[in-house]
């Protein structure tokens, strides 16, 4: 397999769509459902040797030649909001392109993009929303998690607001970041269902 290399503003059009070809045939191909929720070194490894460069130009350029379409704002945001937390997990740079990866997201949603797709898709199109640690993003992702219609997925975009709601972060954050948790985000931590 060959590593998808590029610096994002030099490429090309036919590149760039090549490139996103790639990274949708990888995640919702290559992988189970299963594995993208999975934490697992070896995929860890795998996505970082053959996307972490991609992943570097994307988020140094702003993505600017991925916003044009919607597969390849759609595997730019795969790149930034998933595979990130793959090359870097349990690391503060898993969550440096968070910010991009929304923006990205709020780009497509604004141009109706995301009603194309399929719900599979749309549910990674709008994860870059469940992972902001911001209010009123939390509750912009219920309400495009509620229009899937899957009630586990949208059961999932509650618990995250509900996280943001209480805590104002995700406290399972807090290590990688360097942020003391408060006694009751570490009470929090220590139960067997907490995750973020």
């Amino acid at each position: 397999m060959h590593e998808i290399m590029g610096h994002d503003l030099g490429m090309a059009a036919d590149e760039v769509h090549a490139a996103a070809r790639t990274v949708l045939d990888f995640w919702f191909n290559e992988l189970s459902d299963e594995q993208h929720f999975t934490k697992d070194a070896e995929l860890d490894a795998r996505i970082a040797a053959r996307f972490s460069q991609l992943r570097a130009a994307l988020l140094s350029s702003g993505a600017v030649a991925w916003r044009d379409w919607p597969d390849s704002i759609l595997a730019a945001i795969i790149v930034l909001d998933q595979f990130s937390r793959n090359i870097y997990r349990g690391q503060s740079a898993a969550f440096a392109a968070d910010s991009l990866a929304l923006e990205l997201a709020r780009h497509a949603i604004g141009r109706g993009w995301d009603n194309a797709m399929t719900p599979r898709q749309r549910q990674f199109l709008y994860m870059p929303l469940m992972h902001a640690e911001d209010a009123g993003v939390q509750a912009e992702s219920v309400r495009m998690f509620e229009s899937l219609g899957d009630e586990e997925v949208i059961a999932f975009a509650r618990a995250h607001r509900d996280v943001i709601q209480r805590f104002g972060r995700f406290p399972g954050r807090n290590a990688a970041l360097g942020r003391e948790s408060t006694p009751e985000e570490r009470d929090y931590l220590s139960r067997p269902d907490a995750g973020w």
